[in-house]
């Protein structure tokens, strides 16, 4: 299951969490995996410890397994400045606020299939959900949620985000990008009209935005997720499942591709270069960088697992989890 074996002294951080949710018992970077399934698992038994949730408070050397005890679909995790945990699930959005030692389900029955959450960085209570049936709301820390679907020309929602300077939310749908603004009840439509896959905010640009879509490769948005162009000179695999930002102004993008494992653009995105070499796997679902040492990358796979890079993706070596899915990874400071 995990290669590495977990240290008392970790142990003992997260049996001391405060249960609250005000702070998080782990020091420095947290990195959440989401395991969505892994042929390691047996159907029938009640304990599943090669799937859920996973986190690493030391750069991925060991991993902690902070999920369930039984099978559920998890496809992303992040962490609310609050250190509350929420989880995108196929059962709904999942709280925890004891660090993961326990879970509740925040939505009702007629929300299922989340596949992607995000929580505002300055107000933990507004949380916002993709699901197969349109965009949900929370203002309230989780207690309760609305479908906000006004201005959508079709429900599925792929990714949705939180603009961390001024709230506004863009969302990823197979019609493309929408825009609703903080004052605004209504979902505009940007000018990306390609099924869109995933958005994410530049690391230290936040007027730069970056899409990746179902064939039609990477776009770029430097006017806060308004307009797009086109940005795939180079990319020779333009299923793009996720992407992420290095910090610094000339820092590198990545993008994890369908067929093509990992591709790096040095220059904000404007051309892209296959870097792949040591991945078992070339179907990759996630990709983040460590913000304290941005030469070091994490990939996660199809059944592939996890794998890590240092030197910014010029070479891969497998890390964890060599059966599962890796939907999801996100870095806590």
């Amino acid at each position: 299951m995990q290669r590495c074996s977990v240290l008392l002294p970790l142990l003992l951080l997260l049996l001391l969490s405060d249960g609250g949710g005000a702070a998080n018992a782990l020091a420095g970077e947290t990195i959440y995996m989401s395991v969505l399934s892994s042929r390691a698992h047996a159907w029938g038994k009640n304990d599943y410890p090669v799937i859920g949730l996973f986190v690493s408070s030391d750069a991925g050397t060991t991993w902690v397994h902070r999920g369930w005890r039984e099978y559920i679909r998890m496809f992303y995790t992040e962490a609310g400045p609050d250190g509350v945990l929420w989880s995108a699930c196929g059962n709904g959005v999942l709280r925890s606020k004891d660090d993961g030692a326990t879970w509740r389900i925040t939505t009702g029955s007629d929300v299922t299939e989340v596949m992607r959450l995000c929580v505002d960085k300055g107000d933990a209570r507004r949380i916002v959900a993709a699901t197969a049936y349109g965009p949900i709301l929370s203002t309230d820390g989780g207690e309760r949620w609305r479908f906000i679907t006004e201005g959508l020309p079709a429900r599925f929602s792929g990714d949705i985000i939180i603009d961390r300077v001024n709230g506004t939310l863009l969302v990823a749908t197979e019609h493309g990008i929408f825009v609703r603004s903080a004052a605004d009840r209504m979902w505009r439509r940007s000018s990306m009209t390609k099924d869109t896959r995933t958005i994410v905010q530049h690391a230290t640009e936040p007027r730069v935005f970056f899409a990746g879509t179902e064939e039609d490769g990477i776009w770029r948005s430097t006017d806060g997720g308004r307009t797009w162009k086109a940005r795939n000179e180079g990319l020779g695999h333009t299923t793009v499942y996720a992407l992420a930002t290095a910090p610094g102004t000339s820092g590198a993008v990545y993008a994890a591709t369908f067929g093509g494992g990992i591709y790096r653009s040095d220059d904000g995105g404007n051309s892209w270069h296959q870097r792949s070499a040591g991945l078992t796997v070339l179907d990759c679902h996630a990709v983040q960088v460590l913000p304290s040492a941005p030469r070091t990358v994490f990939a996660g796979t199809l059944n592939g697992g996890l794998f890590i890079s240092t030197d910014a993706g010029e070479t891969w070596n497998f890390n964890s989890q060599a059966d599962g899915q890796v939907w999801g990874l996100c870095v806590r400071n």
